[in-house]
């Protein structure tokens, strides 16, 4: 008769427990200048080597800044566009979720991943995952 009650504590038990690999607010609070590096999803679900994407190469790396008051900003401007981020950001469970985007009436943005997830951010380097596409910034000091 005991058995079911062992049953319950330890899905209560696991239900409580949280992840060791949440994401501290805080650390994704800064500006972080793209490398350029991309991984690519491949048909088989597996992703790609890193690589540069050619046309990378003749524009300037971006940079993206997180603010404590949630603002997302591009190289020192509203970071919201028609498809794609929004002027502020929220954080939770690894997952950056934009709002206020800019209003654009005459595009049709189809399909789009609004939330990037965060693969990695552990000492100056960030990792985003947005749809099928992996991007890797550094920490600018």
């Amino acid at each position: 008769m005991k058995t079911p009650y062992y049953y319950i504590l330890l899905l209560a038990i696991l239900a409580s427990c949280k992840s060791k690999e949440e994401i501290d607010p805080n650390s994704l609070v800064n500006k972080w200048l793209s490398t350029g590096q991309m991984q690519s999803k491949k048909a088989d679900g597996t992703w790609s080597d890193w690589y540069v994407p050619q046309t990378f190469a003749a524009v300037t790396p971006s940079v993206w800044e997180f603010t404590k008051k949630g603002d997302f900003l591009r190289d020192g401007k509203a970071g919201g566009d028609c498809c794609f981020a929004g002027n502020k950001y929220s954080l939770s469970d690894k997952v950056i979720t934009f709002s206020d985007p800019k209003i654009c009436p005459t595009v049709d943005c189809g399909f789009i991943c609004n939330t990037l997830k965060i693969e990695q951010l552990k000492n100056d380097t960030l990792v985003l995952v947005q749809c099928s596409t992996k991007n890797q910034f550094v920490r600018v000091k």
